[in-house]
């Protein structure tokens, strides 16, 4: 499994990277993490499932939502697979989250 986010980063580390630290104690979702893990996960032989695609919560605009699922499916392995967790308390992400991993999971047809 390899997460999208560092999110162990400690603040130190993260200041001295980005010569600033999150004010926001609950994680470190810096926005170019997922970026890097795709390039690992491409060089990496084995499958991979990635987790957090959307942030823990933080992507939840629909637009930002299908991008992180369309990103997330151009940049993986075809071996690989992501794992999205959901809280359908306010709306349906089940269905949401299905119909866009089937949208852009599907395998490009030669």
């Amino acid at each position: 499994q390899t997460c999208l986010y560092n999110v162990s980063r400690s603040r130190e580390d993260a200041r001295e990277r980005f010569v600033e630290s999150p004010l926001d104690t609950g994680g470190m979702f810096m926005e170019n993490d997922p970026k890097r893990m795709f390039e690992v996960i491409r060089k990496t032989k084995r499958p991979c499932l990635a987790f957090k695609l959307l942030g823990a919560g933080r992507m939840d605009r629909p637009r930002d939502v299908a991008a992180a699922f369309q990103t997330a499916f151009a940049s993986i392995k075809p071996t690989d697979a992501v794992i999205v967790g959901m809280c359908p308390r306010f709306k349906d992400e089940i269905t949401e989250n299905a119909s866009l991993a089937l949208k852009y999971g599907q395998p490009k047809s030669a």
